[in-house]
Protein backbone atom coordinates (compact mmCIF):
# COMPACT_ATOMS: atom_id res chain seq x y z
CA UNK A 1 0.00 0.00 0.00
CA UNK A 2 1.58 3.47 -0.92
CA UNK A 3 1.56 6.59 1.20
CA UNK A 4 -1.10 8.00 -0.73
CA UNK A 5 -3.44 5.27 0.59
CA UNK A 6 -2.04 5.57 4.09
CA UNK A 7 -2.86 9.63 3.71
CA UNK A 8 -6.32 8.38 2.69
CA UNK A 9 -7.12 5.92 5.37
CA UNK A 10 -5.86 8.76 8.36
CA UNK A 11 -7.60 11.15 6.83
CA UNK A 12 -11.17 9.97 6.06
CA UNK A 13 -10.20 8.15 9.68
CA UNK A 14 -10.46 11.05 11.38
CA UNK A 15 -13.91 11.91 9.69
CA UNK A 16 -15.16 8.89 10.67
CA UNK A 17 -14.45 9.22 14.35
CA UNK A 18 -14.99 12.83 14.64
CA UNK A 19 -18.39 11.89 13.31
CA UNK A 20 -18.79 8.44 15.28
CA UNK A 21 -17.78 10.92 18.35
CA UNK A 22 -20.32 13.59 17.65
CA UNK A 23 -23.11 10.92 16.50
CA UNK A 24 -22.80 9.12 20.04
CA UNK A 25 -22.69 11.83 21.98
CA UNK A 26 -25.72 13.40 20.78
CA UNK A 27 -27.44 10.08 20.58
CA UNK A 28 -26.23 9.26 24.63
CA UNK A 29 -28.13 12.93 24.75
CA UNK A 30 -31.67 12.16 23.28
CA UNK A 31 -31.56 8.63 24.82
CA UNK A 32 -31.33 9.79 27.83
CA UNK A 33 -33.54 12.72 28.00
CA UNK A 34 -36.13 9.89 26.28
CA UNK A 35 -35.23 7.01 28.43
CA UNK A 36 -36.54 9.73 31.78
CA UNK A 37 -39.58 10.44 29.51
CA UNK A 38 -40.32 6.48 29.08
CA UNK A 39 -39.47 6.06 33.02
CA UNK A 40 -42.16 8.64 33.85
CA UNK A 41 -44.68 7.84 31.68
CA UNK A 42 -44.29 4.45 32.68
CA UNK A 43 -44.54 5.12 36.46
CA UNK A 44 -47.44 7.71 35.93
CA UNK A 45 -49.34 4.75 34.15
CA UNK A 46 -48.99 2.46 36.91
CA UNK A 47 -49.61 4.96 39.78
CA UNK A 48 -52.79 5.49 37.85
CA UNK A 49 -53.45 1.57 37.96
CA UNK A 50 -52.98 1.81 41.62
CA UNK A 51 -55.40 4.76 42.82
CA UNK A 52 -58.21 2.90 40.40
CA UNK A 53 -57.60 -0.55 42.35
CA UNK A 54 -57.04 0.69 45.33
CA UNK A 55 -57.46 -2.74 47.03
CA UNK A 56 -54.13 -3.58 48.51
CA UNK A 57 -54.18 -6.66 51.61
CA UNK A 58 -50.76 -7.13 52.12
CA UNK A 59 -48.39 -4.42 51.52
CA UNK A 60 -45.36 -6.72 52.00
CA UNK A 61 -46.69 -9.23 49.19
CA UNK A 62 -47.57 -5.98 47.00
CA UNK A 63 -44.00 -4.77 47.29
CA UNK A 64 -42.10 -8.05 46.55
CA UNK A 65 -44.74 -8.49 43.30
CA UNK A 66 -42.48 -5.67 41.13
CA UNK A 67 -39.28 -6.79 39.98
CA UNK A 68 -37.83 -3.62 37.67
CA UNK A 69 -39.64 -1.23 39.73
CA UNK A 70 -38.79 -0.13 43.15
CA UNK A 71 -42.41 0.25 45.26
CA UNK A 72 -42.03 1.43 48.78
CA UNK A 73 -45.23 1.52 50.58
CA UNK A 74 -45.53 4.77 53.68
CA UNK A 75 -48.14 5.66 56.45
CA UNK A 76 -49.49 8.83 56.70
CA UNK A 77 -46.28 9.98 58.62
CA UNK A 78 -43.78 9.22 56.13
CA UNK A 79 -42.69 5.96 57.74
CA UNK A 80 -42.01 3.05 55.45
CA UNK A 81 -43.89 0.36 55.73
CA UNK A 82 -42.83 -2.06 53.15
CA UNK A 83 -40.07 -1.58 50.33
CA UNK A 84 -38.94 -4.36 47.65
CA UNK A 85 -35.35 -3.73 47.41
CA UNK A 86 -34.23 -3.08 51.19
CA UNK A 87 -35.37 -3.95 54.89
CA UNK A 88 -38.02 -1.73 55.01
CA UNK A 89 -37.52 -1.23 59.21
CA UNK A 90 -33.57 -0.01 58.34
CA UNK A 91 -35.25 2.79 56.36
CA UNK A 92 -36.01 6.03 57.52
CA UNK A 93 -38.57 8.71 57.37
CA UNK A 94 -39.37 9.91 54.21
CA UNK A 95 -42.30 13.07 55.46
CA UNK A 96 -39.47 15.65 53.92
CA UNK A 97 -39.31 13.78 50.39
CA UNK A 98 -40.92 16.36 47.78
CA UNK A 99 -43.34 13.70 46.60
CA UNK A 100 -44.38 12.75 49.71
CA UNK A 101 -45.19 16.27 50.54
CA UNK A 102 -47.14 17.30 47.27
CA UNK A 103 -48.92 13.61 47.59
CA UNK A 104 -49.80 14.66 51.01
CA UNK A 105 -51.14 18.29 49.62
CA UNK A 106 -52.72 17.10 45.68
CA UNK A 107 -53.20 12.85 45.99
CA UNK A 108 -50.43 12.82 43.56
CA UNK A 109 -45.94 13.70 43.44
CA UNK A 110 -43.12 13.22 41.33
CA UNK A 111 -39.53 13.91 41.84
CA UNK A 112 -36.34 13.33 39.85
CA UNK A 113 -33.28 13.08 41.72
CA UNK A 114 -30.29 11.12 42.09
CA UNK A 115 -30.85 8.15 44.77
CA UNK A 116 -28.87 8.15 47.94
CA UNK A 117 -29.37 4.26 47.78
CA UNK A 118 -28.23 3.26 44.28
CA UNK A 119 -26.23 6.68 43.53
CA UNK A 120 -27.82 6.98 40.18
CA UNK A 121 -30.28 9.34 39.12
CA UNK A 122 -33.93 7.81 39.51
CA UNK A 123 -37.59 9.25 38.70
CA UNK A 124 -40.13 8.76 41.84
CA UNK A 125 -44.00 9.13 41.61
CA UNK A 126 -46.23 8.87 44.65
CA UNK A 127 -49.49 8.39 45.02
CA UNK A 128 -51.98 8.40 48.18
CA UNK A 129 -54.69 5.71 48.38
CA UNK A 130 -58.25 5.94 49.74
CA UNK A 131 -56.57 3.82 52.85
CA UNK A 132 -54.55 6.64 54.14
CA UNK A 133 -51.18 4.74 52.68
CA UNK A 134 -48.69 6.29 50.54
CA UNK A 135 -47.60 3.83 47.68
CA UNK A 136 -43.81 5.00 45.56
CA UNK A 137 -42.49 3.99 42.50
CA UNK A 138 -39.10 4.35 41.52
CA UNK A 139 -37.01 3.42 38.35
CA UNK A 140 -33.59 4.22 37.53
CA UNK A 141 -33.61 6.98 34.44
CA UNK A 142 -29.78 6.14 33.36
CA UNK A 143 -28.96 3.94 30.84
CA UNK A 144 -28.80 0.22 31.42
CA UNK A 145 -26.07 -1.85 29.94
CA UNK A 146 -28.47 -3.65 27.70
CA UNK A 147 -30.11 0.01 26.72
CA UNK A 148 -26.44 1.01 25.88
CA UNK A 149 -25.50 -2.17 23.80
CA UNK A 150 -28.88 -1.23 22.06
CA UNK A 151 -27.73 2.13 21.13
CA UNK A 152 -24.32 1.64 20.30
CA UNK A 153 -25.38 -0.94 18.02
CA UNK A 154 -26.60 0.88 14.91
CA UNK A 155 -23.24 3.26 15.20
CA UNK A 156 -21.36 -0.09 15.36
CA UNK A 157 -23.00 -1.33 12.34
CA UNK A 158 -23.01 2.49 10.57
CA UNK A 159 -18.75 2.51 11.34
CA UNK A 160 -18.21 -0.46 9.83
CA UNK A 161 -20.63 0.17 6.82
CA UNK A 162 -18.48 2.89 6.42
CA UNK A 163 -15.27 1.35 6.69
CA UNK A 164 -15.88 -1.67 4.56
CA UNK A 165 -16.54 1.19 1.92
CA UNK A 166 -13.20 3.01 2.67
CA UNK A 167 -11.59 -0.44 2.16
CA UNK A 168 -13.34 -0.63 -1.32
CA UNK A 169 -12.32 2.90 -2.40
CA UNK A 170 -8.71 2.02 -1.29
CA UNK A 171 -9.07 -1.27 -3.25
CA UNK A 172 -10.71 -0.02 -6.26
CA UNK A 173 -7.62 2.81 -6.14
CA UNK A 174 -5.40 -0.53 -5.99
CA UNK A 175 -7.21 -2.36 -8.80
CA UNK A 176 -6.72 0.99 -10.96
CA UNK A 177 -2.80 1.48 -10.21
CA UNK A 178 -2.36 -2.22 -11.30
CA UNK A 179 -4.26 -1.57 -14.42
CA UNK A 180 -2.08 1.22 -14.92
CA UNK A 181 1.14 -0.31 -14.52
CA UNK A 182 0.00 -3.40 -16.22
CA UNK A 183 -1.28 -1.14 -19.43
CA UNK A 184 2.28 0.53 -19.02
CA UNK A 185 3.97 -3.16 -19.21
CA UNK A 186 1.95 -4.29 -21.90
CA UNK A 187 3.02 -1.52 -24.31
CA UNK A 188 6.57 -1.85 -22.80
CA UNK A 189 6.60 -5.52 -23.72
CA UNK A 190 4.71 -5.50 -27.25
CA UNK A 191 6.57 -2.38 -28.31
CA UNK A 192 10.23 -4.13 -27.27
CA UNK A 193 9.71 -6.58 -30.29
CA UNK A 194 7.76 -4.63 -32.75
CA UNK A 195 10.61 -2.07 -32.80
CA UNK A 196 12.87 -4.93 -33.46
CA UNK A 197 10.44 -6.91 -36.01
CA UNK A 198 10.12 -3.25 -37.54
CA UNK A 199 13.92 -2.42 -37.92
CA UNK A 200 15.26 -5.83 -39.15
CA UNK A 201 12.45 -5.07 -41.60
CA UNK A 202 13.30 -2.02 -42.91
CA UNK A 203 16.80 -3.13 -43.15
CA UNK A 204 15.52 -6.14 -45.69
CA UNK A 205 13.29 -3.84 -47.71
CA UNK A 206 15.22 -1.15 -48.45
CA UNK A 207 18.01 -3.60 -50.55
CA UNK A 208 20.73 -1.56 -48.86
CA UNK A 209 22.24 -5.11 -47.65
CA UNK A 210 22.74 -7.63 -49.69
CA UNK A 211 24.68 -10.03 -48.29
CA UNK A 212 22.71 -13.02 -48.26
CA UNK A 213 24.05 -14.31 -44.81
CA UNK A 214 23.21 -10.79 -43.13
CA UNK A 215 19.63 -11.34 -44.73
CA UNK A 216 18.96 -13.91 -43.73
CA UNK A 217 20.01 -13.25 -40.16
CA UNK A 218 17.74 -10.37 -39.76
CA UNK A 219 14.65 -12.91 -41.15
CA UNK A 220 15.87 -15.11 -38.12
CA UNK A 221 15.74 -12.33 -35.63
CA UNK A 222 12.18 -11.31 -37.50
CA UNK A 223 11.22 -14.69 -36.52
CA UNK A 224 12.50 -14.61 -33.20
CA UNK A 225 10.84 -11.20 -32.37
CA UNK A 226 7.35 -12.43 -33.47
CA UNK A 227 7.71 -15.88 -31.49
CA UNK A 228 8.11 -13.47 -28.33
CA UNK A 229 5.74 -11.15 -29.38
CA UNK A 230 2.95 -13.94 -29.82
CA UNK A 231 4.11 -15.51 -26.88
CA UNK A 232 3.75 -12.45 -24.77
CA UNK A 233 0.29 -12.01 -26.52
CA UNK A 234 -1.09 -15.67 -25.72
CA UNK A 235 0.10 -15.46 -22.26
CA UNK A 236 -2.00 -11.92 -21.62
CA UNK A 237 -5.07 -13.46 -23.38
CA UNK A 238 -4.62 -16.68 -20.51
CA UNK A 239 -4.14 -14.47 -18.02
CA UNK A 240 -7.58 -12.51 -18.59
CA UNK A 241 -9.33 -15.42 -19.29
CA UNK A 242 -8.64 -16.78 -15.94
CA UNK A 243 -9.44 -13.86 -14.38
CA UNK A 244 -12.43 -13.53 -16.00
CA UNK A 245 -14.18 -16.70 -17.25
CA UNK A 246 -16.32 -18.20 -14.72
CA UNK A 247 -15.03 -21.36 -13.96
CA UNK A 248 -16.38 -24.44 -15.92
CA UNK A 249 -17.77 -28.09 -14.80
CA UNK A 250 -14.68 -29.17 -12.89
CA UNK A 251 -13.27 -33.30 -13.74
CA UNK A 252 -10.60 -35.34 -12.12
CA UNK A 253 -7.41 -34.18 -13.96
CA UNK A 254 -4.64 -36.84 -14.20
CA UNK A 255 -1.79 -34.42 -13.54
CA UNK A 256 0.92 -37.44 -14.35
CA UNK A 257 -0.62 -37.88 -16.96
CA UNK A 258 -0.47 -33.84 -17.70
CA UNK A 259 3.34 -33.71 -16.42
CA UNK A 260 3.90 -36.22 -19.25
CA UNK A 261 2.26 -34.05 -22.02
CA UNK A 262 4.31 -30.98 -20.37
CA UNK A 263 7.29 -33.06 -20.66
CA UNK A 264 7.07 -33.92 -24.39
CA UNK A 265 5.93 -30.85 -25.51
CA UNK A 266 9.29 -29.31 -23.77
CA UNK A 267 11.45 -32.14 -24.61
CA UNK A 268 13.38 -30.30 -27.55
CA UNK A 269 14.09 -27.46 -25.08
CA UNK A 270 15.52 -29.26 -22.81
CA UNK A 271 17.54 -31.08 -24.58
CA UNK A 272 19.00 -27.95 -26.07
CA UNK A 273 20.03 -27.42 -23.22
CA UNK A 274 21.50 -30.80 -21.71
CA UNK A 275 18.56 -30.81 -19.39
CA UNK A 276 16.72 -33.66 -18.36
CA UNK A 277 13.29 -33.61 -17.50
CA UNK A 278 12.16 -36.16 -14.82
CA UNK A 279 8.57 -37.19 -13.93
CA UNK A 280 7.39 -39.19 -10.86
CA UNK A 281 4.20 -39.64 -9.00
CA UNK A 282 0.38 -40.38 -8.93
CA UNK A 283 -2.39 -37.73 -8.63
CA UNK A 284 -5.35 -35.67 -9.78
CA UNK A 285 -7.34 -32.77 -8.83
CA UNK A 286 -11.00 -31.74 -9.34
CA UNK A 287 -10.18 -28.76 -11.87
CA UNK A 288 -10.30 -28.02 -15.95
CA UNK A 289 -7.13 -29.73 -17.85
CA UNK A 290 -6.63 -26.62 -19.50
CA UNK A 291 -5.46 -24.55 -16.65
CA UNK A 292 -3.77 -27.40 -15.22
CA UNK A 293 -1.42 -28.17 -18.02
CA UNK A 294 -0.49 -24.20 -18.06
CA UNK A 295 0.67 -24.62 -14.57
CA UNK A 296 3.22 -27.15 -14.80
CA UNK A 297 4.11 -26.05 -18.82
CA UNK A 298 4.87 -22.57 -16.92
CA UNK A 299 6.71 -24.06 -13.71
CA UNK A 300 8.92 -26.62 -16.14
CA UNK A 301 9.36 -23.92 -18.88
CA UNK A 302 10.93 -21.55 -15.99
CA UNK A 303 13.26 -24.80 -14.95
CA UNK A 304 14.13 -25.19 -18.06
CA UNK A 305 14.71 -21.33 -19.40
CA UNK A 306 16.67 -20.65 -15.55
CA UNK A 307 18.48 -24.11 -15.63
CA UNK A 308 21.92 -25.33 -15.64
CA UNK A 309 23.21 -27.15 -18.65
CA UNK A 310 23.44 -30.71 -17.95
CA UNK A 311 21.17 -30.12 -14.71
CA UNK A 312 17.24 -31.46 -14.56
CA UNK A 313 13.99 -30.48 -13.83
CA UNK A 314 12.10 -33.43 -11.60
CA UNK A 315 7.72 -33.14 -11.86
CA UNK A 316 6.46 -34.50 -8.58
CA UNK A 317 2.95 -35.34 -8.24
CA UNK A 318 1.32 -36.68 -5.02
CA UNK A 319 -2.32 -36.15 -4.67
CA UNK A 320 -3.49 -32.65 -5.03
CA UNK A 321 0.36 -31.55 -4.93
CA UNK A 322 2.70 -30.67 -7.82
CA UNK A 323 6.49 -30.01 -6.95
CA UNK A 324 8.28 -28.94 -9.63
CA UNK A 325 12.49 -28.69 -8.79
CA UNK A 326 15.48 -27.75 -10.81
CA UNK A 327 19.12 -27.18 -9.63
CA UNK A 328 19.62 -23.99 -11.70
CA UNK A 329 20.46 -20.58 -11.32
CA UNK A 330 18.11 -19.52 -8.00
CA UNK A 331 15.89 -16.93 -7.17
CA UNK A 332 17.65 -14.54 -4.46
CA UNK A 333 16.02 -13.82 -1.68
CA UNK A 334 14.39 -10.29 -2.16
CA UNK A 335 12.97 -11.52 -5.29
CA UNK A 336 10.69 -14.30 -3.96
CA UNK A 337 7.62 -12.60 -3.14
CA UNK A 338 7.36 -10.43 -6.27
CA UNK A 339 7.97 -13.14 -8.50
CA UNK A 340 4.59 -13.73 -9.12
CA UNK A 341 3.53 -10.43 -10.15
CA UNK A 342 2.72 -9.77 -14.01
CA UNK A 343 5.95 -8.86 -16.10
CA UNK A 344 8.09 -9.16 -13.07
CA UNK A 345 11.36 -10.16 -14.21
CA UNK A 346 14.68 -11.24 -11.31
CA UNK A 347 17.01 -9.74 -14.29
CA UNK A 348 15.70 -8.49 -17.12
CA UNK A 349 18.22 -8.62 -19.61
CA UNK A 350 18.78 -12.09 -18.87
CA UNK A 351 15.02 -12.87 -19.07
CA UNK A 352 14.73 -11.47 -22.82
CA UNK A 353 17.68 -14.00 -23.69
CA UNK A 354 15.50 -16.84 -22.80
CA UNK A 355 12.78 -15.16 -23.74
CA UNK A 356 10.19 -15.22 -21.01
CA UNK A 357 7.54 -13.14 -21.10
CA UNK A 358 7.16 -12.46 -17.35
CA UNK A 359 3.98 -13.50 -16.84
CA UNK A 360 4.68 -17.29 -16.29
CA UNK A 361 4.05 -17.28 -12.36
CA UNK A 362 1.08 -14.67 -12.95
CA UNK A 363 -0.69 -17.34 -14.69
CA UNK A 364 0.92 -20.25 -11.85
CA UNK A 365 -0.59 -17.57 -9.26
CA UNK A 366 -4.32 -17.00 -10.97
CA UNK A 367 -4.61 -20.76 -11.71
CA UNK A 368 -4.07 -21.78 -7.84
CA UNK A 369 -6.26 -19.13 -6.74
CA UNK A 370 -9.15 -19.93 -9.05
CA UNK A 371 -9.13 -23.53 -7.60
CA UNK A 372 -8.60 -22.57 -3.99
CA UNK A 373 -5.16 -23.96 -3.26
CA UNK A 374 -1.94 -22.77 -2.53
CA UNK A 375 1.70 -21.81 -4.11
CA UNK A 376 4.91 -21.78 -2.27
CA UNK A 377 8.50 -21.28 -3.17
CA UNK A 378 11.61 -22.30 -2.27
CA UNK A 379 15.01 -20.57 -3.52
CA UNK A 380 18.47 -19.50 -2.87
CA UNK A 381 21.08 -18.38 -5.62
CA UNK A 382 22.83 -21.32 -7.28
CA UNK A 383 21.10 -24.00 -5.51
CA UNK A 384 17.72 -23.87 -7.99
CA UNK A 385 14.60 -23.97 -6.78
CA UNK A 386 11.51 -25.36 -5.89
CA UNK A 387 7.77 -24.75 -6.33
CA UNK A 388 5.46 -26.06 -4.62
CA UNK A 389 1.23 -26.20 -5.42
CA UNK A 390 -1.12 -27.71 -3.27
CA UNK A 391 -4.95 -27.62 -4.48
CA UNK A 392 -7.83 -27.26 -1.66
CA UNK A 393 -9.06 -31.38 -0.84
Amino acid sequence: MSKTDFGFIRKYALIVAFAVLVLTTLSFIWFSLNKERLVFDSLQTAAKVLLASDNISDYRDFAKGFRDVRVTVFDGRGDVLADNQAEHSAMGNHADRPEFLEAQTYGYGDDVRRSETTGKRTVYVMVKLKSGSYVRLAQSAGLSYEFVVWMFAPIAFLCFCIGELILVFIKNKQMERMRQEFVANVSHELKTPLTSIKGFAELTATGLVTDVEAVKGYQEKIVSQSDRLLATINDILLLSKLESAKTKERVAVDTRSVADQVREALKHLADEKDIIIQVSGEGSVMAEPGPIYHLIYNLTDNGIKYGKGGGFVKITVDGKKITVTDNGIGIPEKDVERVFERFYRVDKSRSAERGGTGLGLAIVKHTVQKYKGTVTIKSAVGAGTEVLVEFDK
